[in-house]
């Protein structure tokens, strides 16, 4: 493996701990209400979504969220280009189709923008663009 890293989804785990604490409120202060449904519903997001882990080596980008959550690779023959890129504060966490192709990221905006032969886009969020995107050059050279 040439490349490893894992960055925690600050931004995402603090909108769902602030979120878990209103549905927490809500659920001592009306119990009747389903809040205490949300508040597992939050809890399962904020697990799945707390890391995004990005590889690179063997010929192949691999990333996936949390535990192994929404596992995606990519063949580096595929890779036209990559650069970095800064997203937009509105593009969101998670993963996200935007008008330029998809997005994978849990915190920041920084991210590396991937160009594929076929002319799609794939941008993955990370908190170490110079890293992430020496070891995919050195991928793409190999």
């Amino acid at each position: 493996m040439d490349y490893k890293h894992t960055q925690i989804g600050t931004a995402i785990l603090a909108v769902m701990g602030t979120s878990a604490l209103v549905l927490a409120y809500s659920a001592v202060v009306k119990p009747e209400d389903n809040a205490s449904f949300a508040f597992v519903v939050v809890g399962i997001i904020a697990i799945l979504f707390s890391s995004l882990t990005i590889k690179v080596g063997g010929g192949q980008i691999r990333w996936f969220f949390g535990p192994g959550f929404w596992r995606k690779s990519l063949d580096c023959t595929r890779i036209d280009s990559a650069k970095i890129i800064k997203t937009k504060w509105y593009n969101g966490l998670g993963i996200r189709l935007l008008s330029t192709g998809w997005l994978y990221n849990v915190s920041g905006v920084d991210a590396v923008e991937l160009k594929l032969k076929d002319g799609a886009t794939v941008s993955l969020g990370t908190n170490e663009p110079e890293k992430l995107l020496e070891a995919i050059k050195k991928a793409l050279e190999s």
